[in-house]
């Protein structure tokens, strides 16, 4: 909640920011979202789902060390990696930052 928090100004914004934690899935692509993932994030996506799935520490340096270190070996920039991992995982284009 916190991401969410220092993002939102009003109860609405709060609460729109949160759909994406309660919406059925798969989740609804808005289209610059579904854009991002045509442009290679899902071939990177690809590369990034093992890594993910083979961490033991599941916390946010962990899981943020295994997306930086995957778009340093697939040698693109951290966002070319992470935007699609946000629209993937919220359906739009932005999310709410990590908190740490």
């Amino acid at each position: 909640m916190s991401g969410l928090k220092a993002r939102a100004k009003t109860l609405n914004e709060l609460l729109d920011g949160a759909q994406f934690l309660f919406a059925a899935r798969p989740l609804p692509l808005e289209a610059k979202a579904e854009s991002l993932l045509a442009q290679g994030g899902r071939m990177r996506l690809g590369v990034l789902t093992p890594r993910l799935a083979a961490l033991s520490d599941w916390t946010a340096a962990a899981t943020e060390g295994a997306v930086r270190e995957t778009a340093e070996a697939l040698g693109v920039k951290l966002g070319d990696l992470a935007q699609p991992l946000r629209a993937a995982l919220t359906g739009r284009a932005t999310s709410p930052e990590s908190s740490r």
